[in-house]
């Protein structure tokens, strides 16, 4: 799949990137999520500095990303967890029928 142009408004910028075509819309929505967020912290802390709000929301992002990687770590461990005792039912299952 080849790469087309997109232009976005982000912060009150047009930024003109290259990305897959089906990645449009998600990009787009991730540039007006920027946007709210940066909004959201200028109000909420009153910093006008763009630099400093940037920080926080690039703060709080990882923070967020870090939070959700560790719920989808736990969620992988539970999921191997039981296909493990799964497999050893399964085994011991198929193991009673082999002697019957």
């Amino acid at each position: 799949m080849s790469s087309q142009s997109i232009e976005l408004s982000v912060l009150g910028q047009v930024l003109r990137l290259n990305c897959q075509e089906d990645q449009h819309d998600a990009l787009r929505q991730a540039a007006r999520a920027l946007d709210q967020r940066v909004s959201e912290m200028k109000e909420r802390t009153g910093i006008l500095q763009l630099e400093k709000v940037l920080s926080i929301v690039a703060l709080n992002l990882s923070y967020e990303l870090i939070q959700q990687q560790q719920v989808t770590q736990k969620i992988e461990q539970a999921v191997s967890t039981q296909i493990k005792q799964l497999d050893n039912s399964l085994e011991g299952i198929l193991a009673q029928k082999t002697n019957v």
